[in-house]
């Protein structure tokens, strides 16, 4: 930021502290994303109900966890979990808290000599901060897994811990010596996974139907590559049993539930050519929809605990980011 910018915004801040702007920075304002059955039409296609679904999750407060098994592969060692993530999104507040959590890798650990196989075909993130997380849990020391990484990204905020301590899902998101600071918000994707399924022209059928929801389904290999992101995936590496079902509720027609069976061919080995197949299981659970709360999580930001006014980013870097709150009206 030149100095010019800097005084300006600061300037900006002194002079709304008090009044509109000071509410504004303070993220209090009408919220009402409604729910997605408001934006389809009287006969909805499946598609357009899982897409409208999806669109959702990108305006109301939620919170998703996602689960991912190695349901089998050439190793041995399946089924094994892989990876859990949990991402807490209030969008109301514009706060969002991602939680990663990468276990034993029986994959990655059983090839280590031969120079494993491409962590990015097998990596359940699609973006770059939970795929350097994935990337490094990979090249780890078995022993030292799991590896835990936390994220949390607010009006120009952020604040992470790479080597975070033991998380459950329903207990508060901490850290332990993670790093605090100021960066423009437009830095940061949201959601940090990307979208879980992508706008396409892919059909839906019905899968199956209770009181209260209705699950579709996707399937196929080309359908499959057209729905879900696999940024380093070639669509020939995908087999055609891989399918995709969504679960909504039937009055709201928001998402509950989300089964990625992904059924891969992934290159092992020094030069790539040894082919070899993995099954995956990525369950997402989505809940507390316009309840879910995404708050700076607890712990020690550099020695510094959190509430101290000097912990974490220094004066210039919170007047900082009180210009880049402002600056977003």
């Amino acid at each position: 930021m030149n100095r010019r910018r800097f005084l300006a915004g600061v300037g900006a801040a002194a002079a709304t502290a008090t009044g509109y702007g000071a509410v504004r920075v303070g993220d209090v304002r009408p919220y009402d994303p409604g729910v997605p059955t408001d934006d389809l039409r009287s006969a909805p296609t499946p598609r357009e109900r899982v897409l409208a679904a999806v669109r959702h999750l990108f305006e109301a407060d939620h919170r998703s966890v996602t689960r991912v098994t190695v349901e089998s592969d050439w190793t041995g060692a399946a089924p094994y979990r892989l990876t859990r993530h949990r991402e807490l999104h209030e969008h109301s507040r514009r706060r969002h808290t991602h939680v990663l959590t990468t276990f034993g890798n029986g994959v990655v650990r059983l090839d280590r000599d031969r120079n494993g196989v491409d962590a990015r075909t097998l990596s359940p993130y699609t973006t770059i901060n939970a795929y350097i997380h994935f990337v490094d849990a990979t090249l780890a020391d078995p022993a030292s897994l799991p590896e835990r990484f936390v994220f949390h990204v607010d009006d120009g905020r952020i604040a992470y811990d790479r080597d975070a301590p033991a998380q459950a899902v329903g207990d508060p998101v901490t850290v332990d010596g993670g790093y605090a600071g100021t960066a423009p918000v437009d830095d940061f994707e949201r959601p940090l996974f990307g979208e879980p399924v992508r706008p396409h022209r892919s059909p839906w059928t019905e899968h199956e139907r209770a009181d209260a929801t209705v699950t579709y389904r996707l399937s196929g290999a080309d359908a499959y590559a057209r729905a879900v992101p696999l940024p380093f995936v070639a669509v020939d590496a995908i087999h055609d049993d891989a399918a995709v079902r969504a679960t909504l509720d039937r009055d709201t027609g928001r998402l509950t539930r989300l089964v990625d069976d992904r059924h891969l061919d992934v290159d092992v080995g020094v030069d790539r050519r040894d082919v070899r197949t993995v099954r995956m299981r990525l369950v997402t659970q989505i809940d507390r929809y316009g309840e879910a709360a995404a708050s700076r999580p607890d712990g020690e930001y550099g020695g510094s605990p959190r509430g101290s006014f000097l912990g974490g980013p220094a004066l210039r870097d919170r007047l900082a980011a009180l210009a880049f709150d402002l600056g977003t009206y």
